[in-house]
């Protein structure tokens, strides 16, 4: 429903209204800060689940890295980040080598992701990691990330009508 103002056709009156309608707006873009860090707050829950989800928690550093931080004032408005500080995020989000091709992220075009660049194919390659050298073929996409957009998407109304209620 529509926010309405009303008053009489008196200079008091339209002064009055000059306040609420000011008032409003502050109101307004305090709001439109909660709703973008309520949908952050919820991004970060949401990925936080879809990771332990999946195989992706080694050392628990991805998952402990997840976190959200204010982004550009928008005029009348905010916006959050969601961030990882974990290197190897984006090859959990999207995949590696021969394994990941054939197990691909939903949407590879949003980094423009390539797999397999070495050309290892089913010969895989070795690395060496906490003292040891592993063997592999790469890694299956696990799109941590793309799945909690998706379900953010969903979520939009509910967390806006919680916010600005009947505004």
């Amino acid at each position: 429903m529509a926010k309405k103002f009303t008053t009489g056709l008196s200079g008091s009156g339209f002064r009055k209204i000059a306040r609420q309608i000011h008032q409003y707006r502050n109101d307004l873009t305090d709001k439109c800060y909660d709703f973008a860090e309520k949908m952050a707050e919820e991004g970060v829950s949401l990925a936080k689940l879809k990771i332990s989800g999946y195989d992706a928690i080694e050392t628990g550093e991805l998952l402990n890295s997840l976190n959200m931080e204010p982004g550009d004032v928008a005029t009348n408005g905010a916006s959050f980040v969601i961030y990882t500080g974990c290197e190897w995020a984006p090859y959990v989000e999207f995949g590696t080598g021969i394994v990941g091709s054939e197990n691909p992220h939903p949407d590879t075009g949003l980094a423009n992701w390539k797999y397999d660049t070495n050309s290892h194919g089913e010969s895989g390659w070795f690395y060496y990691k906490d003292g040891e050298w592993h063997w592999t073929k790469g890694m299956p996409s696990r799109p941590f990330m793309y799945e909690t957009g998706q379900e953010l998407r969903s979520k939009i109304v509910e967390i806006a009508k919680e916010v600005f209620g009947s505004d």
